[in-house]
């Protein structure tokens, strides 16, 4: 917001002029004073964070007209210069995002040049700039400069370690205290989402600041993934009643019984995949690229496909198949034909 100084007049300033020139003026006749602007560089491969991230900071300045560039259409460094150049007195600073900031990274696929934003970093406006980017390009000399200017936020995948860090962050902001059992419980069953993970905090925050690990549990929605990653861990491990309580756990959330085969089938087709790559001598990174999986999926399955070989894994694959067939062709209840699958299982073991 701008405010005049006592026995002054704004006269000397017009409604709509560029931003430079009202500097100019705050420091030659200090008859203006603009709140300090702010930038953000948001960075990563994992969407939902950035998308989460803007939603935040659309919150953080509900004062602000949110201004949107895609840098990666015709125009849009004339379109990016304009906002960064014009203030309007008597409106609100604007938020503006600049999205596809690909002038961050090594190749510029976009139609902004880097000097474009540099020689604007003493913005009044609020300034976003978003790429989705593993990293960025930190020889190029306007990346140093940005960093140095920027509040920088990466938006990477939540693998094991991040999704940790990200949920003691959502506790602190939320004044949320979970014991050791009730943090490691949270973490396990609620999956690598950002925004599901914000969501399921404030709901435990809303209902105690303290809650216990029975509170967690009643609580806490679980990530189907997660009881996917438990109905697998219980089927190598031919524990039948681990599994027959998983698939339970799915028939709760009314999920249908050849839906739950089928998901789990899909798992021992991704291990088996996973097996594969790793039996050529890929790494995670590759593994996940080569699959279209998330980095922390493809790092579990990597230390379940450890336990395994390829025929072991395709042995598990066409029981599955007899199983899902036999639902298919109503030669099974569908009920009963899981139950039964999980007392042979316990009977091998």
């Amino acid at each position: 917001m701008n405010t005049l100084l006592s026995g002054q007049s704004c006269r000397t300033v017009s409604h709509l002029q560029p931003a430079s020139a009202v500097r100019r003026q705050v420091l030659q006749s200090g008859t203006l004073c603009y709140n300090q602007g702010m930038i953000y560089l948001l960075y990563g491969t994992d969407e939902s964070r950035i998308r989460q991230k803007k939603r935040q900071l659309k919150e953080k300045y509900p004062e602000t007209d949110s201004v949107v560039v895609d840098c990666l259409q015709p125009g849009a460094a004339a379109r990016l210069e304009q906002a960064l150049d014009t203030a309007d007195l008597f409106a609100s600073r604007k938020l503006i995002f600049a999205d596809n900031a690909t002038f961050l990274c090594a190749k510029n696929t976009s139609q902004v040049q880097p000097d474009a934003v540099t020689k604007r970093l003493e913005t009044d406006d609020v300034l976003v700039l978003s790429v989705k980017t593993e990293k960025l390009d930190k020889r190029k000399k306007a990346v140093k400069m940005l960093e140095q200017a920027a509040q920088v936020i990466p938006c990477l995948p939540l693998d094991g370690p991040a999704q940790k860090a990200y949920v003691q962050e959502l506790m602190k902001e939320k004044q949320l205290e979970l014991d050791p059992d009730s943090f490691n419980w949270f973490c396990s069953h609620a999956g690598c989402d950002p925004v599901i993970l914000e969501s399921e905090i404030e709901k435990l925050s809303v209902f105690d600041r303290h809650p216990s690990l029975e509170d967690v549990k009643a609580l806490t929605t679980v990530e189907p993934v997660s009881n996917v990653f438990i109905m697998t861990d219980a089927l190598f491990d031919k524990n039948g009643l681990r599994l027959l309580a998983a698939y339970r756990n799915f028939r709760d959330q009314n999920m249908e019984p050849l839906a739950v085969v089928m998901l789990l089938a899909g798992q021992i087709r991704f291990l088996f995949q996973v097996r594969v790559l790793m039996d050529q001598g890929k790494g995670k990174q590759e593994i996940a690229k080569t699959l279209s999986a998330h980095p922390y999926r493809t790092q579990i399955a990597m230390g379940n496909a450890r336990r395994f070989d390829s025929l072991r894994l395709m042995d598990l694959l066409e029981q599955m198949a007899h199983l899902e067939q036999g639902m298919k062709k109503g030669q099974l209840d569908k009920d009963q034909g899981f139950e039964m699958f999980c007392l042979d299982l316990m009977q091998e073991s």
